[in-house]
């Protein structure tokens, strides 16, 4: 019996909100994402159904992968080769499993320890879009395209208040940050990893952000319940999603990387260059654990699940730390 490539996605996804311990409504994304990357290389290949496909072509497809990043690679695999898995078990895969995942495995990337990588300073950044455009009127592309600056802007300035996944913060409506008295409140809830809730806290800069865009966009939306949407033309109203908030952020740290560059300093644009909203949280740790911070309250703070995953992360930058206070304060030998 044939079993389509589309139809195999939809059976995964409704069997995993049908389990007891769900993946987070993110992972199931990202691994919906990785199959149709793999789906659209297997019709490429004239593979028809999931029955066709081969022992060799999970490695071939993470092969012709060059333009992702190892990371990306590495998080592709993991969702392609879970829904393979799923397909095995249902008889929905002629080749062999075990062959498969062996020729994956020798095609991934070599992956150094998990370490937080180096990261651009933000400071500048998180302003990029803070310069409000003209308005226009309503509906016309000039007050589009206010909105959308206020919006950026908001989103900017919360990834950096926050240091919280950007899914945690396209997930939030409005009705989450309104505190009692009807002003956007210090503090909200969101669900992190594994559905587990946590707490972020909105510093006063990004309150600012938000409550100029929720302004101005209350005559153009004013039943829009979600904090970030489109303002179309396609999708008005619309939650955001994951891909335009990426548009969002490289396109500002392109842009500034572009005049850094100008300026001569190359290392810092190179940085910048690399900037993705996951770059907030990693700025935000190394930041406050330079600042003194403990190590259990900055992984409180990123929603870990336990301080050893925060410490292995983050133990370059704890070594580079504790290097920099050994110079400091460490005796001087007498001549």
């Amino acid at each position: 019996m044939s079993y389509l490539f589309d139809q195999a996605l939809a059976d995964w996804q409704r069997d995993q909100r049908k389990r007891r311990r769900q993946l987070s409504p993110a992972t199931i994304a990202s691994y919906s994402d990785a199959w149709h990357s793999f789906s659209a290389w297997a019709a490429a290949q004239q593979r028809q159904s999931t029955n066709d496909i081969s022992n060799t072509d999970l490695a071939d497809w993470i092969n012709s992968l060059r333009h992702l990043a190892d990371g990306s690679v590495q998080t592709y695999s993991h969702g392609v080769l879970a829904i393979c898995r799923y397909l095995a078990d249902r008889k929905h895969l002629s080749c062999d499993l075990a062959v498969l995942q062996m020729h994956l495995s020798d095609a991934l990337p070599r992956m150094s320890p998990g370490r937080a990588p180096d990261v651009a300073d933000l400071r500048r950044l998180v302003t990029f879009y803070d310069a409000e455009l003209p308005a226009g009127p309503v509906h016309s592309k000039d007050e589009r395209e206010r909105l959308s600056g206020l919006r950026n802007a908001a989103i900017l300035h919360l990834l950096f208040s926050t240091a919280a996944r950007i899914s945690e913060i396209l997930a939030l409506d409005v009705a989450d940050l309104r505190g009692d008295h009807g002003q956007i409140a210090n503090r909200a809830s969101v669900v992190g990893k594994g559905n587990k809730p946590r707490t972020i806290f909105i510093r006063p800069h990004a309150r600012t952000a938000i409550e100029r865009y929720l302004l101005a966009r209350r005559a153009t939306f004013p039943h829009a319940s979600a904090l970030f949407i489109s303002h179309g033309p396609r999708g008005a109203g619309h939650r955001l999603n994951r891909v335009a908030a990426w548009s969002i952020v490289t396109h500002a740290s392109f842009s500034l990387a572009d005049t850094v560059e100008q300026t001569g300093r190359f290392r810092e644009a190179e940085l910048l260059r690399g900037t993705t909203p996951h770059t907030f949280r990693h700025f935000v740790a190394m930041w406050l654990l330079n600042e003194g911070v403990q190590l259990s309250e900055v992984s409180a703070l990123l929603g870990h699940a336990n301080t050893r995953i925060t410490e292995q992360y983050y133990a370059r930058h704890t070594d580079d730390r504790l290097a920099e206070v050994l110079d400091q304060f460490a005796a001087d030998p007498q001549p």
